[in-house]
């Protein structure tokens, strides 16, 4: 566990950043990666605001999503379709997780 940083001290831009990106990634809560590294959660918060105003980072949106009846899906082939941007992405049969994330990745470069 990280020791407690004295108020006021500035962080290196280096440190600021690793700690800023493992924030965002997926399974860790921003109070976990806070407490992990030393870090005032509201200064973690601070930072993260700061990187999306700055397009840093790509904000996390809700869509929609249609539950189809057990009936319909049965007479449908299993399958996904996701809809960012002007991409359209249609995924039949089984998915698995990492090729999904591959997938995302390529939309969002």
């Amino acid at each position: 566990m990280a020791s407690t940083r004295r108020r006021y001290e500035r962080w290196p831009d280096e440190e600021r950043d690793r700690i800023l990106a493992e924030s965002f990634a997926p399974g860790r809560t921003v109070a976990q990666v806070a407490r992990d590294n030393g870090v005032g959660l509201g200064l973690l918060h601070y930072w993260r605001r700061q990187a999306r105003a700055a397009g840093v980072v790509e904000e996390l949106r809700l869509v929609p999503v249609t539950v189809v009846a057990e009936a319909e899906q049965a007479s449908q082939t299993a399958g996904m379709e996701l809809i960012v941007r002007d991409v359209t992405v249609r995924i039949r049969g089984a998915i698995e997780a990492d090729h999904l994330r591959t997938v995302l990745a390529a939309i969002r470069a």
